[in-house]
């Protein structure tokens, strides 16, 4: 049998793009948590990645504190793409976070079970409006333009 993945839009916040889905329906073993929005800084600095750097670390904490409340294992992979290069005022540039969510045993096989569908939801929301609605640094829009 192939791997079949599947993806879920969730549509939570009207400037992030946000969905959830699995690489392999058939073996419900992990999930994955996608954001995505175009960031405008709102200063200028010499180096971002230090301010990069701490913006993940603070969507890693969020992901860990919310996981202690689900039935996920409490650990996750936070990855956090968004160039450094190129990042000035003025400029829109691309950012996606992928959190990878591992589940402790398959009880659901339906990626769209409210005990999958609503703690990842929770978690989303608790992101965007934890570390990224609260930043100073930056300016979120849902175009380029």
């Amino acid at each position: 049998m192939m791997k079949q993945g599947r993806e879920v839009r969730t549509n939570i916040s009207e400037v992030f793009r946000t969905s959830y889905g699995t690489v392999d329906v058939a073996k419900l073993k992990s999930v994955y948590l996608n954001l995505s929005s175009w960031v405008e800084p709102k200063i200028e600095l010499e180096s971002w990645n230090r301010t990069i750097d701490s913006f993940k670390f603070k969507i890693n904490n969020v992901v860990h504190r919310e996981l202690l409340k689900t039935d996920f294992k409490n650990k996750a992979i936070v990855d956090l793409d968004l160039r450094a290069s190129g990042l000035r005022p003025g400029k829109r540039s691309f950012m996606r976070c992928e959190i990878t969510i591992f589940l402790k045993k398959q009880k659901e096989s339906d990626i769209k079970h409210e005990g999958i569908y609503k703690p990842l939801k929770e978690i989303t929301d608790k992101i965007i409006n934890g570390p990224l609605l609260s930043t100073k640094t930056f300016q979120f829009h849902k175009t380029k333009k």
